[in-house]
């Protein structure tokens, strides 16, 4: 293989891989954060979020219970979702505040399903890629790479 092209080849890669100090998830598409339809919240912020998977926030406003829905750890969408709105890695595990227990969630594996789960469990909270987004669910937060 020529010089010329080996040194193209490794640039590529290592631009597709974020070497260059640039984030792994430039070209990640938005995640939305979504809510059964039911619930009242219309919007929440970045850090009324993360205080949720953190374990901070247990409740609704209007009193339900937060059902919280995580992609499984091996999960792009987990990744960006953990290193954007949590500061944390996808397997690191939260306790509640005061206590040794951990921070309860639903894994789902795919999109589709944690759609299905929220569309049908008041109270539950999930995050998917914006493409996925239908009318069963409600979207309450859109996390992009640029003005998050």
């Amino acid at each position: 293989m020529p010089l010329r092209t080996l040194v193209f080849s490794i640039f590529g890669w290592m631009l597709a891989i974020g070497a260059w100090g640039g984030s792994p998830y430039a070209l990640a598409e938005p995640l939305a954060v979504i809510v059964n339809t039911h619930n009242p919240v219309t919007s929440l912020t970045k850090t009324s979020i993360a205080a949720m998977y953190r374990g901070e926030e247990l409740h609704w406003a209007h009193g339900g219970r937060i059902k919280l829905v995580n992609r499984e750890i091996s999960s792009d969408s987990r990744e960006h979702f953990y290193q954007k709105v949590l500061n944390a890695r996808s397997d690191q595990q939260f306790l509640r505040p005061g206590t040794p227990v951990a921070v309860q969630s639903l894994i789902q594996r795919s999109d589709e399903a944690v759609i299905r789960f929220v569309a049908a469990i008041d109270g539950a909270i999930g995050y998917v890629k914006l493409s996925s987004v239908n009318e069963t669910i409600k979207v309450i937060f859109i996390l992009k790479e640029e003005g998050e």
